[in-house]
């Protein structure tokens, strides 16, 4: 069987990073403070942006959750709340 056929996926191990950050995102966000809201879902835009600059792909991933999928999330929670610029 040729090998160069088979996608090789990262799986990045349990850090503990993301996960909090995401948590922490959420728990800003639902205390209505927009603008530390904004600063936080942004500092997980550049760690992720980080990822993906290390070569990880949108299917690779990183805590048990696809880039993608942490990507999704960040971006949508941004435009829910009215924090995208115009």
């Amino acid at each position: 069987m040729d090998n160069s056929c088979i996608k090789k996926i990262k799986v990045m191990k349990k850090t503990n990073i993301i996960t909090p950050m995401w948590k922490n995102c959420l728990a800003v966000l639902q205390t209505g403070d927009m603008e530390l809201a904004d600063t936080k879902l942004m500092e997980l835009v550049w760690k992720l942006a980080d990822y993906t600059m290390l070569g990880y792909k949108d299917g690779d991933k990183i805590e048990g959750v696809k880039l993608e999928v942490w990507k999704e999330r960040v971006w949508f929670s941004l435009e829910n709340n009215g924090l995208l610029p115009e």
